[in-house]
């Protein structure tokens, strides 16, 4: 299962609002893979598919393809604010630095 820290689900929920999609699902996907492991993007994606798992928490929905699903199970997604604003970040138990977001990402743009 991904969870999402409350944090994480309101910033996300501001971001479907200002892009008029709130119907939409948060999809996680492979960018690739690096020292620490696989890395990880988020994007809004309006469908979901048979190959898709749904979670959701915060009344946020996180669609994850099955293949991924060993990568990302216990997988949190956080939102760390800083003095530039902030980034979204997924944390993977696999990883020592948390696989991060990817590319995309930030939270000037969101998703």
């Amino acid at each position: 299962m991904v969870e999402i820290t409350e944090l994480a689900a309101q910033k996300v929920k501001e971001v479907l609002k200002e892009q008029n999609k709130e119907s939409a699902f948060l999809r996680l996907y492979l960018v690739g893979m690096g020292c620490g492991g696989p890395n990880f993007g988020m994007t809004l994606d309006e469908s979901k598919t048979e190959e898709d798992i749904l979670d959701e928490e915060y009344g946020v929905s996180i669609l994850t393809d099955q293949k991924l699903s060993a990568h990302l199970e216990g997988a949190i997604i956080d939102f760390i604010e800083s003095n530039t604003g902030g980034n979204f970040e997924i944390r993977t138990a696999k990883s020592d630095n948390g696989g991060g977001c990817g590319e995309g990402c930030g939270g000037s743009c969101g998703c």
